[in-house]
Order: C-alpha cells, then structure tokens, then sequence
C-alpha cells in the first residue's frame, strides 16, 4: 500500500511539472504573470502572448512597458529564449539561444533629470574592496536584431541608435565569450555608423574582472557627430556640450588584464567643447589628429609613435617607459633600459582665447601673441645615463583696456640629470624668469636648491595677464634648502626670509613687514600619500607663530588623518593691526594693543575637520575706535572653543565656546550651521555676564553713534534659523530667537534712560519688544513694537497709538539732533529747558539706514515750560515786532505732525512766546531743506497780537528761506505783506461805507 502511495505521488509531481508550461502559456497564466509584474513597477508591462514550453523554451510576442510618468515606453517584436531549465537548480542560470527582435524604445527626458536631482546615488562607502562582477546569467547566446533607441530633451533635441544589431555569445570565466554591435547614430537626417568586436577570455578564478582577462577589441566610428549625443548625456546626467564630427578606428589586444598592443587612428573636426566645470570656457580646434601605436610588457610600454595635432598644440613622442612612475629611479637607472624622445608646441594666444576662466586672465585681456615649446629626451654614453629637458614660454604679449602688456623675457626651465652606478645626480635644474630664479643641484638623496622672487616684479610682469590679487605688493622672498629623495619618500628642510614685504591697496592702506624669517623641516611620505610636518616656524616683527607635529594627507587615500598643532606666542597686536585693517577691513583709525598666545590643535576625521583651543589669551588688550573717548581696557582675555567643520556639506558646529574677561564672559557658547539639499539650518545659543560699559566701547562702530550704555547683565539668548542656501539674505527673514536685553543707564541724543528691562522673541522673521515703560530725562517713555524681516525693506513699527513720551525734560543734545528738524525756531538755540509730551499714532522706523526715507510717524507733540536762548529765528521774529524774549516762557500748542517720503508735514503748529502767538506751516525735509511759513505775533497796522485776545487787522505771513541748519526770515517780503494788509483793509472800509 505505502509504495502506491508514493508511486502516486510521484506521478501527480510529474503531472504538475508537465502541466506547468500548460498553466503559464494559458490565458488565465498570462494575466497572473502581467498582474504580478505591473504590481511591482512602476508602469505597466502587456503582451499579446506568452508560451513556455520545456522543449521549446519561452517566447513572448508584441511586448509593450510604458512607465506612469509617460517618459519611457519599450516595445518588442519578440522575445525567444530556450533556457537550461537545470541550471536553475545550480544558481547559475544559462539562458541558451536567445532572440531580441525588433526592440524599440523611446525615453521623454521631460521632468526625468530632475527626478534624478531629487536621489542622488549613493556613495561607496570608503575602504571597501572592490568586489569582482557577478553576472547573474552564466551562458546565453544572445541575438538582438534590428533595435531602435529614441532619447528625447527638451532643450537638447533628438538622437536614434538606429538598426542595433548584436550578438553576444557570453560564456563562464575561463572560456571565450564573443560579441558585436552595429549600429546607427542619427540626428536631422545624418547618420553615423559605429562598429564594435571583441573577444574576451576571463580567468575562472578572477571572474569577470581586468584582471587575467585577454582578447581583442575594435572599434570603428564613422563621422559621429558629437552634437547628436547631447540628449544622450543628458540621459547620462554629463553637463557637456559637444560638437563636432568624429571618426576613428581602434584595435588592442588586452592579456592577463594589460593592454599589451593599441593601434589608434582618431580624426575629428570643426570640435568644440565645453562643460559645467569650464564656466563657459571652450576647447575649440578646426582638425585634430591623433594617432597611438604601442604595446605593452609586464613592466614596460613601448611608444613606436605618439602624435596628437590640433590648430594650436602639438605633441609627439616615441619610446619605452615604465607602466608607472612609483620609482623616478626605474626609469633614471643607469642600467635602465628606459628611454624617451617627446617635443610639445602650444600656441598660448589660441588657447587663452578659447579658456581665459581657466587660465585666471584679467577680465578684458587679450593675449595676442606667445608659444609654449619644450623637449625631453634620453641617452646613454659611458655608463651614464643622461636626461635632457627644457620648456620655454616666450613673446608672451597682449592688451588690457587697450593698453599693451609684455613679459620682458622668456621663462625658461632646463633640466640636465645622469645617473650611474653611484646614483641619480641633477646636474642641472634651473628655473629663470624676469620675476624669479629656482636653481637645483646634487644628488637626488641631497638636493640643494636655492630660489628668489621679487614680488613687485612678480605682479609688474605676470600680474598684466592674470589676477594675483587686489592689493599691490613688493619684497624679495629668498629660499634655500635640501631635499633628499628616496623610493618612496621626499624630505625637505631649509629656511626664507622675506624682506620689505608690503602690501596696500588702492585706497592708501597698506601693511609691512621689515623681516620675516621662516625656517622648516618636512616630510612627503608618497606611499601612504602624507606629508608629515616635524616643523615650521615663523618669525616676524610681530611675534612667532609656529607648527609642530603635523600631519597633512594629500588625498582620500591617505593612510593618516590631517592633524597639526599650531602655537602663536608674542604676537603684538598693535603690530598686526595694519595687516587686519587692510585685509578684515577693519577701521583706519581704531587703535588696537595687547599680547597674544595661543595654542590651536586642528585634526580630522573623514571629511570633518575639528579646531580647537583651550589656552588663548591677551594680555593688556586696549581697544580704541574712531571718535570714541572712552577705549576698551582689559588686563586679561582667555578664550577656549571647540568647533568641527564639514566644507562638503558646508557645516560649521561649534560645540564649546568659553571667553573670560573681567567685564565680559561668554558661557556655554555654542553654534552649528549645515547646509543639505539646498538649504542651510542655523542654530546657536550662549549664556552671557557682561558690563555695558566694556560692551558698547567693544561694539562702538555696529551701535548708533552716540549710544552710551552702562550696567552689569547676566543674559541668555538662542537662535535658529532655516533658509535657501543660495540667499543669504534670507536667514532673518526665517529667524526664530529669544532672549532678554538691559541696561542701568543709557544716554543717546541727550534722551537719558533709566533702568531698563527689555524682552525680545523673533518667530519666523517676526521681531516683536514686549510692552516696557522706563524713566527718561525725568520723564517717562513707554515702547512695544515688532519688525517683520520679510518686508522690503523691514521697518520696526508700534503694536499700537500710545502716549509714547510723557513730560520728559528737553536740553540742547535734543534740540540740536531732533527738535530742530520739527520746527526751525530751535536752530542755533543754546540753554534749552521745558517738558516735551507725544502722543503717537503711528511709527514705522526702517532697520536700514539706507532705507531712511521710507519712515513714517505720525503723531501729536506739545511743549511747556519751554525756554531757550541764541535761536536766530526766534531773534528776527521778535527783534523785527521790537520785543525781547529771553526768561519768557514758551509753550507750543499740541500739534499733528505727518513724517512720510523723508519729509515732516504740519498745517500749524502754534507756539505762545509769552504772550504772543507764533505760527509755523508747511514741510522740513531730513535733507535739512524747509518750505515754511511763520505768521508774525503782530498786524499790518503794526499791532502786537496777544494769546487769548482778539486781534484787529490781518496778521502778517512771511515765508522761510535757508535750510534747517540756518533759517531765515523772507524779509524782502515785509513790506509786500504790509502793503497788502493795508490795501485789503482800506477796501474793508470802503465797503462798509458804501453798503451803510
């Protein structure tokens, strides 16, 4: 029983295998396996038909993808392939005969690169061994016919691969695998034919890798034109832009993973050629001609000829050299068998024409004349080996603005090196040109060099052509040293010197240095690819700075991380000041002493590079700025941060920030700014003890000039802020903060406060100052605004109308810088006294001082009490109705006042000088200009009109002139208006008379 049992159940599997192919090539098995794939991808995938069987393999007919996104679309006449079911069982599958018939596919770049933009790829992770390539299809012989590819931008146009047609026989590592492609390249109409062959032979122990592979292959290309590829790079997401036609034909036999024979034919013309990184450079040449014959040993290439022509360089050389340049003594032994013949031209005109962004021309300059040749060549005489080189630029001529610049002489560079059983000696290497001169001598384990430059002819001769700075400089740098190399290392010591160094710029500033001494000792290790600094020390008039220990990689591949410690002692800041007003734009004439020490550790880790000091300090530091009285005097200043920088993803963190002074400390100091996908987050947060008197002598020229403040203050305070990396002026806008503000006593334009408490939030660029009132001049000033950083420009506004001043004393710092430009009458006046009262409707202060004109308050002054002597204006209006004002009270009558567009309006404004009404009209600018009218305390009839009395006759209106610094009375109109006063009355009268 139990053996028919199994007897069936063998049968039943057999059954169901055999009925396998039955299911998937039924109408019911196809639409499973179409459900299944377009659940899975992101489109959809149809087909007419699809037929399995296990004799006849798989065949799909009239297949079709399209995506979601409308960008890809794929159709296939047909797909046959007969499978070796059994490898399945194996894991290596082997796909037999297979048919790719008539596949057409159409990719719409529209949307896709930015898709791409959006998911960058993922880097390798640093340090993992490159693993060989794991095909997952061990066989298939492989036929693709008559294949169509459309690529389609927007912006670079069309391209069709046009009748693909290939075989590929792909066999397991260690058998031969065979393959061909032919096709088309075709844009508007013309059509290049490519041609590629090959056969390749891996190593079944390597894999599909280089290495231990050999075979052959060709390529032919025939009149490509470059400018069709453009949507294919764009697919490809290569920002290049070429154009041209080219045509070529390759032959190499690769073995054991070298390319041991290459015969290169290239011809190209009309080529031009530019990409991102040129910034709008291009290489241009109407012809280029390349031709490559060479063949390769295990450890040696020879050149039987190397040509490379274009309109404006040639290169030929011919000869046998190292497959690598490790050891500069294979190829310089004198039982090398090693040799080279290699001559270069290059017209400099033609290509500083084409790339004047990549050479650093000046902009404007034109170089119209200068050729570039040089020559290297081997030979051996007597058991020695000998290598001669030289390079000379000469007639380097042009024009900037129209003006003719010329190197005076040539550079040259000569180079005359033998080698013999002893070792590798420079017999010769010199470097002249009409700013420098570099000379070398000795054997390559002791290499003395010396060198010298005169840096104002440096800028006078190379300086006409391209931009070596901004500031115009002068000295003489004198260098010399030793240098030892060895197989895999190079060590260097010596010591410069650097006399009348000086800098200035346009402007008349500069910055010197009698003398500066320099003296080091590195190493460059070239097989762990560090530079190792044991020292370098530098000193100068205004101290010494120093570093010890250091480590400096030269690359991603380095076997150390960067690290260094940098030590600073008896730096004289009053000797570095000049350096930082021409360099940091610091104030001309601020004044700045003190003693610096500092010890600064900087390392790495990766791309992140970490700063960090525990023990900087300033003794006797005294800070002076223009117009201050008062300096900025500590006896002592230490400084501690911690901080890590990331240049690729543009973050800066500074994890500890400490600073101890006795009248200013900064605790738990902290800040991070990163940047990622375009956006750049800011943060930061301290906890500060400050006395404001040391504060505002420090912040003098960022504060109002005038401000004076005083009081001690424990604060904190933090900040974020997210923004668009590219627009920096964005950051306020999108600043939320928090903190407090305060003081014990402030003083600006003779308004003097009293204790002061201040709250201040920002919320996503909105600056808003919580509801205060403090004592001023005796008197009371009461404040609450906000500031939205979005508006253009941004103006600090009140939440509210309030009573803002209230009975506050005046004196002449007020009178002199704001009441006069509220009206004339205080110009020039002296020993000013009375209370001042506003009530404002309206305020609106802009945060630029540029923006000046875009103010606007509106609002209700009034005075009392109000007394002042030496005011001009008040001394024409009263000496002209013969009264005398001084020790008379003045009042000036609440007043609406409009400021807006730069300019204070009032229709009248009234002032009771004792008992006399003046009255004021019309417009002063804050350009200081006035367009007023003062009506005068007296009549046409010569009587002196009184507060509270009526007043017979018209009284007199006489407009200003000058400005508000010096105003004047239109005198010249006194006797128009009496005349007319009196004619207006007599025409009264004989009205009256006439209607009695």
């Amino acid at each position: 029983m139990l053996k028919l049992v199994l007897a069936l159940i063998v049968v039943l599997i057999v059954v169901a295998i055999l009925l396998v192919p039955v299911f998937i090539s039924s109408k019911k098995g196809n639409s499973l396996i179409k459900g299944k794939i377009n659940s899975s991808i992101d489109g959809r995938i149809e087909f007419a038909g699809l037929w399995m069987g296990w004799f006849k393999g798989i065949k799909i007919a009239n297949l079709s993808f399209n995506d979601n996104a409308g960008q890809i679309s794929v159709q296939v006449k047909e797909i046959a392939t007969k499978p070796h079911y059994g490898s399945l069982l194996t894991g290596n599958l082997s796909l037999g005969q297979t048919l790719i018939d008539k596949p057409n596919v159409e990719i719409n770049l529209k949307d896709l690169k930015a898709q791409k933009s959006g998911s960058p790829d993922p880097k390798p992770s640093a340090g993992k061994a490159i693993q060989p390539i794991v095909l997952p299809v061990k066989r298939i012989e492989l036929v693709l016919n008559d294949g169509n590819v459309k690529v389609t931008d927007p912006k670079a146009g069309t391209v069709e691969l046009l009748r693909i047609n290939s075989k590929l026989n792909l066999q397991p590592p260690g058998q031969q695998t065979d393959f061909d492609l032919n096709m088309a390249v075709a844009r508007a109409g013309n059509a290049a034919e490519i041609k590629v062959a090959g056969r390749v032979t891996t190593k079944q122990q390597t894999g599909w890798s280089l290495k231990g592979t050999s075979g052959d292959l060709t390529v032919e290309v025939n009149d490509l034109d470059l400018e069709s590829l453009a949507p294919i790079f764009a697919l490809a997401g290569v920002e290049v832009q070429a154009k041209g036609l080219v045509t070529s034909d390759v032959k190499s036999q690769i073995k054991d993973g070298r390319l041991e024979d290459l015969t290169a034919e290239i011809k190209a013309s009309n080529l031009d050629v530019t990409a991102a990184q040129l910034k709008g450079d291009k290489l241009q040449t109407a012809n280029l001609d390349v031709s490559v014959k060479l063949s390769q040993a295990k450890e040696t290439i020879s050149i039987d000829d190397l040509r490379i022509k274009t309109d404006w360089a040639s290169v030929t050389a011919s000869g046998v050299v190292p497959t690598t340049f490790e050891s500069t003594g294979d190829f310089l032994g004198a039982d090398s068998n090693y040799n080279l013949k290699a001559d270069f031209h290059c017209d400099i005109a033609t290509v500083s024409a084409q790339m004047p962004k990549t050479l650093g021309l000046k902009e404007g300059m034109q170089i119209t004349s200068g050729r570039l040749n040089g020559k290297v060549e081997t030979s051996s005489t007597a058991g020695k080996r000998l290598i001669r080189a030289n390079a000379t630029l000469a007639g380097l001529e042009g024009t900037v603005d129209q003006k003719k610049a010329a190197l005076s002489e040539p550079i040259v560079a000569r180079a005359e090196i033998s080698s013999d059983k002893a070792g590798i000696n420079i017999d010769r290497l010199d470097v002249s040109a009409p700013f420098a001169k570099i000379n070398c001598t000795g054997r390559t384990e002791s290499l003395k060099y010396n060198a010298e430059a005169n840096l104002a002819k440096l800028q006078s001769e190379l300086g006409q052509f391209i931009n070596i700075g901004q500031y115009q400089m002068s000295g003489e740098v004198l260098e010399s040293g030793l240098i030892s190399i060895e197989e895999d290392k190079i060590a260097a010591s010596g010591s410069a010197t650097v006399r009348n160094l000086r800098f200035s710029s346009k402007e008349g500033t500069s910055a010197s240095e009698p003398m500066a001494e320099i003296d080091f000792v590195v190493d460059m290790d070239r097989k762990s690819s560090v530079v190792t600094v044991d020292s370098i020390t530098a000193n100068a008039s205004f101290g010494q700075v120093s570093i010890e220990d250091g480590v400096v990689p030269l690359n991603n591949k380095s076997a150390k991380p960067l690290r260094a410690t940098i030590f600073a002692s008896n730096v004289d800041l009053e000797k570095l000041l000049p350096f930082g007003v021409l360099f940091a734009s610091l104030p001309k004439e601020m004044q700045l002493a003190g003693i610096a020490e500092s010890t600064l550790s900087v390392g790495s880790n990766k791309d992140v590079y970490k700063i960090a000091t525990d023990s900087t300090r300033i003794k006797g530091l005294k800070l002076v700025y223009p117009g201050q009285e008062k300096p900025f005097e500590q006896n002592e200043v230490t400084l501690a941060f911690e901080a890590e920088v990331d240049p690729n993803q543009k973050a800066i963190n500074v994890k500890k920030l400490q600073l101890d002074s006795p009248q200013i400390k900064i605790r738990k100091g902290e800040f991070s700014q990163l940047s990622k996908d375009g956006t750049t987050k800011l943060a930061g947060q301290a906890e500060c003890e400050y006395d404001w008197s040391a504060v505002s002598a420090l912040a003098a020229p960022y504060l109002p000039e005038g401000l004076t403040l005083q009081g001690k203050r424990t604060d904190a305070i933090n900040f974020t802020s997210e923004y668009p990396t590219a627009q920096a002026d964005k950051l306020l806008p999108n600043l939320n903060a928090e903190g407090k503000v305060g003081f014990e006593q402030a003083g600006y334009m003779g308004l003097d406060f009293g204790p002061t408490d201040v709250e201040i939030q920002v919320q996503s660029g909105v600056l808003k100052v919580s509801p205060f009132t403090t004592t001023v001049n005796e008197g009371r000033f009461s404040f609450a605004g906000q500031a939205d950083f979005k508006e253009k420009p941004p103006l600090f506004r009140i939440a509210k109308p309030m009573q803002m001043i209230k009975d506050i004393k005046v004196n002449d710092e007020i009178t002199n810088k704001l009441l006069k430009y509220v009206n004339p009458l205080f110009a020039d006046a002296v020993n000013v006294s009375g209370y001042a009262n506003f009530n404002c409707e309206q305020l609106a202060i802009p945060l630029k001082a540029e923006s000046r004109n875009d103010a606007v308050v509106i609002g209700t002054i009034s005075m009392n009490r109000l007394r002042m002597q030496g005011s001009n204006l008040v001394g024409q209006i009263f000496t002209t109705s013969r009264g005398d004002p001084r020790g008379t009270d003045m009042t000036i009558h609440p007043t609406r006042f409009v400021l807006q567009k730069g300019f204070l309006r009032y229709d009248n404004m009234q002032m009771d000088v004792g008992d006399n009404p003046v009255n004021f009209k019309g417009v002063i600018g804050l350009d200081k200009s006035l367009d007023m009218t003062v009506t005068l305390p007296y009549t046409s009839r010569g009587r002196t009109a009184r507060v509270g009395r009526e007043t017979s006759g018209r009284r007199i209106t006489l407009p200003l002139k000058g400005t508000v610094d010096k105003p004047e009375l239109d005198m010249g109109k006194l006797l128009e208006e009496q005349l007319k006063g009196q004619l207006e009355e007599q025409l009264r009268k004989g009205l009256e008379d006439l209607f009695k």
